[in-house]
């Protein structure tokens, strides 16, 4: 893949199991598989079904779980990283989370993949109903900060939320 390459969001679909296994692979080494929350197991035995529970996420269950939107970025016909949006926030996603999540699988960072990402997914965002979104990112991730204010991320605050970890830098992207 060269870099600057173009990508397309989509919401999870099945016939892009064998990119995304792969990428997985390259998220687990990295420990970063947390995105894909206790589905691991079946994304790898039954990805129907686990594409089927990423679509179902989009549904409110109950009062409880925030409906989320999950898209993914394919390029040239491969996986290349996720986007997720909340459609509302918690008190606890406006302290870390926020509305968007992203990530890019590793061997493919550096190419504006996230910057991509994010900039097509703002108006999936704003036909959600928001008029605002909330990005949020450690001070010590430049690739992250970068993809943000590219994307006309405001910096509103930054905050401790643990001694042991970098500070939170809170954005804001109106829509």
């Amino acid at each position: 893949m060269q870099p600057g390459i173009r990508t397309q969001l989509i919401p999870p679909s099945v016939a892009y199991r064998e990119s995304f296994l792969l990428a997985l692979r390259e998220f687990r080494k990295e420990g970063l598989p947390w995105w894909i929350g206790g589905d691991l197991e079946i994304a790898e035995q039954d990805f129907a079904a686990f594409v089927a529970r990423k679509l179902a996420d989009a549904t409110r269950r109950n009062g409880l779980v925030v409906p989320k939107t999950h898209l993914w970025a394919v390029a040239e016909e491969r996986f290349v990283g996720r986007i997720s949006i909340h459609h509302e926030l918690t008190d606890a996603l406006r302290v870390e989370g926020g509305h968007i999540g992203y990530d890019t699988v590793p061997s493919l960072r550096g190419r504006g993949i996230a910057t991509q990402m994010l900039r097509q997914a703002l108006p999936v965002a704003r036909t959600l109903g928001l008029s605002e979104v909330l990005l949020t990112c450690d001070e010590t991730n430049a690739a992250s900060i970068r993809v943000i204010e590219k994307n006309g991320g405001s910096l509103r605050e930054t905050k401790t939320l643990d001694p042991t970890q970098p500070r939170k830098r809170y954005y804001w992207i109106s829509l």
